[in-house]
């Protein structure tokens, strides 16, 4: 009883006082080979309802995903678009307005329809990039890593999910 009360004051504190506010994306894909592989997911990004622009980094096998005004990222649906098109999330990075504040290190907050919990802040900087640590976010490679690291040990002591939603762990830098 007394932990779910205390995650509802985290929820309603973070849902008041930290709004992140990304308005852009960064997305590395894996199993691209050629050009025609990097237009499958051009084409699968842009059709997602927040995406306004996707530029294509074909050297990086990069994304770039600005959203539209008044419209909030869904990494859910990302992943989703990417996966359909037969490729893979290596990384996803959110990108924060200038204006914005960033939510209290473990604390959930609530962005458009998704959840999120800052795990790690960077010590100095202002934190505007932050990487998703979720499985299928990563690299299989890279996700067992945190796992067996501290970042792996606070998100196991945070929610999976919150009102039926996941919650997406966040790296900030």
């Amino acid at each position: 009883m007394l932990k779910k009360l205390s995650m509802l004051l985290l929820l309603f504190w973070g849902q008041q006082h930290g709004f992140a506010q990304f308005s852009q994306a960064r997305l590395q894909a894996t199993g691209l080979t050629c050009a025609l592989c990097s237009k499958a997911i051009h084409q699968a990004l842009e059709k997602l309802p927040f995406v306004q622009k996707v530029t294509a980094q074909l050297k990086e096998s990069a994304f770039d995903i600005t959203v539209k005004p008044g419209q909030h990222i869904e990494p859910a649906p990302i992943r989703m678009a990417v996966e359909e098109a037969g490729f893979f999330i290596g990384a996803l990075y959110l990108i924060r307005g200038e204006e914005s504040v960033m939510p209290a290190l473990n604390s959930p907050f609530k962005e458009g329809g998704s959840y999120y919990i800052v795990v790690e802040k960077a010590a100095r900087g202002e934190g505007r990039t932050c990487q998703i640590l979720n499985e299928h976010f990563l690299t299989e490679k890279a996700f067992a890593k945190i796992q067996a690291g501290p970042q792996g040990t606070v998100m196991r002591q945070q929610p999976g999910s919150i009102e039926g939603s996941i919650v997406f762990y966040l790296k900030c830098q």
